[in-house]
């Protein structure tokens, strides 16, 4: 069965073929993001003092319960970032050019930035109606529609931006 799987999937376009592993990629990266927000959001007091002090050192108008759901996605979201970025590197878009991965990396990680604070910011803009002690259902659901959201932007900014070149021109195997 997964013979035929994969020689199904060798017909497909190669955008396709990209698509469907930087969505893998993405499903395994998910999985570490929404582990470690929810680990960071109801089991420790890493968000909460980051929030909180944040808040009083800024004097920013937001709820510290809000900028405390912000640090914890942008902590779970960083750490998916690398394992992303490695993962896509050698497997989505087989970029094997070593003089490349630095200013790619950049490339990736400037894309990604920008999913976090898209990702972070919709997370955070769903939870509000549910703060102070937003239900783990909730959470995760509002962490569901926003990487579905993002989703999109992260592919198409990779694919055409930062690993344009070998994208455009990469024979898989």
């Amino acid at each position: 069965m997964l013979r035929r799987t994969r020689s199904k999937v060798q017909t497909l376009p190669l955008g396709v073929r990209q698509f469907l592993k930087f969505a893998t990629v993405g499903a395994m990266n998910t999985a570490i993001d929404w582990s470690l927000a929810f680990l960071l959001t109801y089991y420790t007091p890493i968000p909460r003092l980051l929030g909180t002090g944040f808040v009083n050192l800024t004097g920013v108008p937001f709820r510290p319960e809000a900028t405390a759901v912000w640090f914890a996605k942008f902590i779970s979201s960083g750490t998916a970032t690398v394992n992303s970025f490695i993962w896509n590197r050698r497997w989505t878009f087989r970029v094997r050019d070593r003089r490349a991965r630095t200013p790619q990396f950049a490339k990736f990680v400037t894309v990604n930035v920008i999913g976090m604070l898209l990702n972070s910011t919709i997370t955070t803009l769903l939870i509000r109606p549910f703060l102070p002690e937003p239900p783990r259902i909730a959470f995760m659901a509002c962490q569901a529609t926003a990487t579905a959201i993002v989703l999109f932007w992260n592919f198409f900014a990779n694919k055409y931006w930062t690993f344009r070149s070998t994208s455009e021109v990469s024979v898989e195997s």
